[in-house]
């Protein structure tokens, strides 16, 4: 009714790639799956784990152990059994020559690496694929303060800021992101990390990231639309 058959039509020939399949990317997913999207390119290589379950939409008891991107999948299925979904259970490089880009129409970023969303970005910006990436979603409450803008309008946000100065480094010039102009909050406590690529642990809720995912998903479907940003 709000769209018209044609434009499900084009959603449904559509193939996009989700990198990150957390909070923030599980949102998307859910979204982008209820909208009818055909083809599903999901890229993670983590395991769901107990600490999971307070914002992630994927994350159940009984899926803790298991290959988000095999969870993700079967979530896909169950809504649209139609869908072709496609699964890289690794964990994304800009040096990854295995994963090929010119088979997506659209390319979610939601992982939280500086170096694998630059290379994602940058890869995306060569090929000319279009790309939304979202920001800092971590140590934040308030969803109404998450905004669709222009990375190089974004404030006051560390991780932005980052992104900023590299993407200005690699020559692009625009980059939809998903941010929270909310100042992020300072945790209670601190929690010992076990990841090998960063050393804090920002504290997290259901409020924030599946609402983030939620705003990639609908740029994605206007742009896949052209409907505009």
């Amino acid at each position: 009714m709000l769209l018209g058959e044609d434009s499900l039509r084009k959603l449904a020939d559509s193939s996009v790639a989700l990198f990150g399949l957390g909070g923030v990317g599980g949102g998307a997913l859910e979204a982008l799956a209820r909208m009818g999207i055909g083809k599903f390119h999901l890229i993670d290589a983590d395991v769901f784990s107990l600490s999971n379950l307070n914002r992630q939409i994927l994350s159940t008891r009984e899926s803790v152990g298991k290959m988000k991107v095999d969870v993700a999948r079967e979530r896909v299925l169950s809504i649209n059994p139609e869908a072709k979904v496609f699964t890289y259970p690794v964990f994304y490089l800009p040096e990854d020559e295995t994963i090929d880009f010119s088979r997506f129409d659209f390319v979610i970023d939601a992982i939280d690496t500086v170096k694998a969303k630059l290379g994602i970005i940058e890869k995306c910006h060569r090929l000319g694929i279009p790309i939304v990436s979202c920001m800092g979603c971590g140590n934040r409450l308030d969803p109404s303060k998450l905004t669709l803008t222009d990375l190089y309008k974004t404030q006051g946000d560390p991780l932005s800021k980052v992104m900023r100065k590299r993407c200005r480094e690699l020559g692009i010039d625009s980059l939809p992101v998903v941010y929270s102009t909310e100042e992020p909050i300072k945790p209670k406590f601190e929690v010992e990390s076990d990841s090998p690529v960063r050393r804090d642990v920002p504290g997290s809720a259901a409020l924030v990231p599946p609402v983030a995912g939620y705003l990639l998903a609908y740029h994605c479907v206007m742009s896949l639309l052209k409907r505009g940003f």
